[in-house]
């Protein structure tokens, strides 16, 4: 790689300033746009962004009683204040749900202003900075990201910031750039405590790798270790005595989902992960074409692209090892990626929130290609206006595919105002997938509850207003019961639901097939499991149409077999 010979120059701090602002602004104006075009503050994929909103209310109403949660320490005070302002000038006012998709869009915009810095100061070229940023805006999984409300985008900011901070500094540590590493990385991971597992490791071995003193080599990884102790000491000293604090080794060691019913490595994650690789770069949303089963071009296009792409970069940084600067950038993103995909193999591999970070490494990947292209006499400035052309397709692709899912939030508040008229919230409990958004939307409008009827008086009962039963719903909850007693906790949820006098509406559930089960469901359950609670329902309870929405889908009505 073509490393520039110096830091940038004093003269070079205008212009530099000026892209950064044309970066973060126009980047932040593109992404709110997209925002607001798309009108899906949940993306459609899950709806963790709801709940976190939820989470997040108390602290921008009542901050000094909401409560902390370890696993995300700074991020609901941060987003709290954030959300306070967008209140004050008027943005989504009250309504934290669709405030994070315009904060996480400035996040998202922050991140090529963090990109082009990372490459201006390793390469000094301008045009290869601000083409890397473009490209890194058009990778699907970044992009989708900064447009919805999911929780990871300003963490992710932060420790790409570490990330690029780290590539430069630690190839030559000093005292203070290591703890200023070490500060920066820990903020990032005190917001999202799982990104401490794979960068950390990649932290240390850029220190151990840059250093050529044994001793030295000791000090440094000691000090980065000492001063990721500190921050967690200080940040935990800090809170005390607020509701839910916690020491700074609990929040060093949360557990989160450590014992989770997604925790585990199995054989059908390594396909998932390969779709998680694939589908940071490239989204899948319009090539599954109906009528064509196994159409994913998108699937092949994406992995050979990333090959393509380390077949060039990892030879280049491989010829200038004997640079530190090479080393660090390496082992920065290079150990991120493999230490993180080991960790996504024991979690949610395919899961967009846990490969943002671990896959960082192909933005610096195809900012070595753009450096290649433009050594080439014979490409020079057509090479990169070509890469660069490519990079506006890609985003341009991407936006696309997430066209099928746009405007749920309309439809969505529609479809529960409809089911509310057609099911009496007073005499109805919900039958429902945990994965569906019928949950998500009605714990949205009809308030957050917990599944299950044990606390149920009979009908009438105003409170809860939302009442429902999960289909999976101990399967995530009690990941080590059997089948069996899976099946006899629906049975006896239902049938209880059933003697108090409600109607039990199934969502959806009743005409799925074993194969559309599984996928609704994911990796969470096996097939044999959910092939038991299926049979439950048909074994146990007939069904009648109730009515059917256009967005919710069928809606049957429960009862027991006779003879029950």
């Amino acid at each position: 790689m073509v490393f520039a010979a110096s830091s940038l120059r004093r003269s070079t701090t205008p212009g530099l300033l000026l892209d950064l602002a044309i970066l973060t602004m126009g980047g932040a104006a593109l992404l709110i746009a997209i925002v607001l075009w798309f009108d899906n503050a949940q993306g459609g994929l899950t709806g963790n962004g709801v709940f976190k909103s939820l989470e997040l209310k108390p602290w921008v109403v009542d901050p000094a009683h909401a409560p902390l949660y370890p696993s995300n320490y700074l991020y609901y005070p941060l987003y709290g204040a954030l959300c306070r302002l967008l209140d004050f000038l008027g943005v989504f006012p009250g309504d934290p749900r669709r405030q994070m998709t315009i904060l996480n869009a400035v996040s998202g915009a922050l991140c090529l202003s963090v990109v082009y810095l990372l490459i201006r100061s390793l390469t000094g070229l301008r045009s290869v900075a601000l083409l890397a940023a473009l490209f890194h805006l058009a990778s699907s999984f970044v992009m989708f990201l900064a447009i919805i409300n999911e929780d990871i985008m300003p963490s992710y900011t932060v420790l790409l910031a570490a990330m690029a901070l780290g590539s430069v500094w630690l190839a030559k540590p000093t005292a203070p750039r290591v703890i200023a590493v070490a500060v920066l990385f820990s903020l990032a991971w005190l917001m999202e405590w799982r990104l401490m597992f794979p960068t950390l490791p990649a932290m240390l071995a850029a220190l151990w790798l840059c250093e050529k003193r044994i001793e030295w080599k000791l000090g440094w990884v000691a000090l980065f270790l000492a001063s990721v102790v500190a921050t967690a000491t200080i940040v935990a000293w800090a809170w005390a005595g607020h509701e839910g604090a916690v020491g700074p080794f609990e929040l060093i060691w949360t557990g989160k989902a450590v014992r989770s019913v997604w925790a585990g490595f199995t054989w059908a994650k390594v396909g998932y992960l390969w779709d998680g690789v694939v589908a940071y770069l490239l989204g899948a949303g319009v090539a599954a074409i109906p009528g064509i089963p196994g159409w994913d071009i998108w699937r092949w296009v994406a992995t050979i692209w990333m090959v393509a792409v380390a077949a060039v970069a990892l030879p280049f940084l491989w010829r200038h090892w004997d640079d530190p600067r090479s080393r660090a950038l390496s082992a920065v993103f290079g150990i991120t990626f493999i230490a993180g995909e080991v960790f996504n193999l024991y979690s949610q591999p395919q899961d967009p929130q846990m490969q943002l970070n671990v896959m960082a490494w192909l933005t610096v990947g195809w900012a070595v290609v753009l450096v290649a292209v433009r050594e080439r006499r014979r490409w020079g400035r057509g090479g990169l206006a070509a890469l660069g052309g490519l990079s506006v397709a890609l985003l341009a692709y991407n936006v696309w595919s997430i066209e099928p899912l746009r405007g749920l939030d309309s439809a969505w508040e529609g479809a529960i105002a409809r089911m509310e008229r057609e099911g009496d919230p007073l005499r109805t409990v919900w039958l429902m997938h945990d994965f569906d958004w019928a949950m998500v939307y009605g714990s949205l409008y009809w308030g957050l509850n917990e599944p299950g009827t044990a606390d149920l008086g009979p009908a009438p009962q105003k409170d809860p207003k939302f009442k429902w039963i999960g289909f999976t719903g101990q399967v995530l909850r009690h990941p080590d019961w059997s089948d069996a007693q899976l099946v006899d906790d629906l049975r006896g949820q239902i049938d209880r639901a059933l003697e108090l006098g409600y109607d039990v509406l199934v969502v959806r559930l009743w005409g799925m097939d074993l194969a559309q089960l599984e996928v609704a469901t994911g990796m969470v359950a096996s097939s044999a499991r959910l092939d038991a609670l299926r049979r439950l329902l048909r074994e146990d309870y007939v069904a009648t149409q109730a009515f059917i929405d256009p967005v919710a889908g069928a809606i049957d009505r429960l009862k027991k077999k006779p003879g029950r």
